[in-house]
């Protein structure tokens, strides 16, 4: 019996283990003002492409504003707790 014990404990803590390492990055704590941040970099890309005359170093920013605010938003994105739905079947 002992033996059976210590494996289900075993598996109690490692499950606990997972989920603290899940939580260690800073865009995994901090979701929605990640999420808020990637928005401001697209549309601080697209208002800089809109606005006034192109050049190659502006179109250089408004790429990597774009493209930074793109990967920022998904990773954010992911990171979001996800609601739970109950469906009765």
């Amino acid at each position: 019996m002992p033996a059976n014990k210590h494996k289900h404990k075993a598996v109690k803590n490692a499950k606990k283990s997972k989920l603290s390492e899940k939580r260690s990055g800073l865009v995994s704590k901090y979701p929605k003002f990640f999420f808020f941040i990637g928005l401001a970099l697209i549309l601080f890309g697209v208002s800089l492409l809109v606005v006034g005359t192109p050049n190659n170093a502006k179109l250089g920013l408004v790429m990597l504003s774009i493209f930074c605010g793109l990967v920022t938003l998904i990773f954010a994105n992911a990171a979001l707790p996800k609601k739970k739905t109950d469906r009765l079947s």
